[in-house]
């Protein structure tokens, strides 16, 4: 006559998470419903983290620095600025305004400043015609424009490739770290949620 193993220790922990046995008259109500509406608070929290982290994250991986060769150059007269992006309101030769950006981590909701800039050159910027050298940001849900260089000779204010390429890559693996020390506690504590939902008691 042959025995049943016991349960193993992931099996048991995971029972054990699980909670109570499972609700039978909540599971009733559930069933035939489709995933997100058994799993409702499972969901919502899936979808908060792809909207506030998984999301800008892609994007900021596929708009790393681009080849200088492949930057288009403008011509503009720049109507004002500000410390956080749009970091450029510009008007370009054409008559259109537009708004600009230096290289930052694209986010959710977020304002950054940039510091390729300082602050006397910020404000001195206004009025200016400059030319810049910039790519849009691809895969985002506005048109977005990101400028990697500026040269303005009237005020003598030039920044280049080489300073806003610099820092970049550091300020992505940094985004990339601190959304992965985010995200794995987030998806542990979700993994607890599906659990509890499964049995019918969330």
């Amino acid at each position: 006559m042959s025995m049943s193993r016991p349960p193993g220790r992931w099996h048991r922990l995971i029972d054990k998470l699980s909670g109570p046995p499972p609700n039978e008259a909540v599971l009733a109500t559930r069933k035939g419903k489709l995933f997100w509406r058994r799993y409702s608070t499972f969901s919502c929290g899936m979808l908060i983290s792809l909207v506030l982290f998984i999301a800008p994250e892609f994007v900021n991986q596929w708009n790393r620095v681009p080849d200088p060769s492949t930057l288009q150059t403008l011509q503009v007269r720049i109507l004002y600025t500000q410390q956080t992006e749009p970091h450029l309101f510009v008007e370009l030769s054409n008559g259109q305004r537009r708004e600009m950006e230096w290289p930052i981590p694209v986010s959710a909701g977020g304002r950054f400043r940039s510091h390729v800039w300082d602050d006397a050159q910020r404000e001195s910027l206004p009025g200016c015609r400059a030319t810049v050298q910039g790519a849009g940001l691809k895969l985002t849900l506005t048109e977005r424009f990101r400028i990697w260089a500026l040269d303005c000779t009237e005020k003598n204010i030039s920044i280049s490739f080489s300073t806003t390429s610099k820092n970049f890559p550091r300020d992505l693996a940094t985004s990339l770290v601190t959304g992965l020390f985010i995200l794995i506690p987030y998806y542990l504590f979700y993994v607890f949620i599906f659990l509890r939902e499964k049995r019918g008691h969330l």
